[in-house]
């Protein structure tokens, strides 16, 4: 999911800590990664949300208009196919991990949004704060 905010004028390196710090406190194993481009995170093995697979998190734009980009990326290893023969097989152990999984994912994101949201509405104007800091 993406979401999109205009006329804020967000700090974004501030922003994208703030985002990490969501991902600290459940415990997930993180790194940050910033371009000229964008800022990224990635999160994974969190005791609190057993995915199967990692999170990844994409802050680009420009502090008065920016996104916020949440991708669950899965190791799913068996095709969406194969659902009926390794339900025959395994009795659907590895299909009801699998949507145990997503449902756990479908909870990480809305509290990862709720998150971000209060976020934005506390760090509003920090962009021309920021500035103004290293102008002194």
């Amino acid at each position: 999911m993406k979401k999109r905010w205009k006329g804020e004028n967000i700090d974004l390196s501030l922003l994208t800590t703030r985002i990490g710090d969501f991902f600290k406190a459940n415990d997930f194993e993180a790194i940050r990664k910033e371009t000229l481009k964008d800022h990224q995170i990635l999160a994974e093995d969190s005791p609190h949300f057993k995915i199967d697979g990692y999170v990844s998190v994409t802050v680009e734009g420009r502090p008065e208009d920016f996104t916020v980009k949440f991708d669950l990326c899965t190791n799913r290893v068996f095709p969406l196919r194969s659902i009926f023969l390794e339900t025959m097989i395994f009795g659907g152990y590895f299909f009801s991990k699998t949507l145990k999984s997503e449902e756990v994912g479908i909870k990480l994101e809305k509290e990862f949004w709720r998150h971000v949201e209060n976020v934005v509405l506390q760090l509003g104007n920090s962009a021309k704060i920021s500035a103004e800091k290293y102008e002194e």
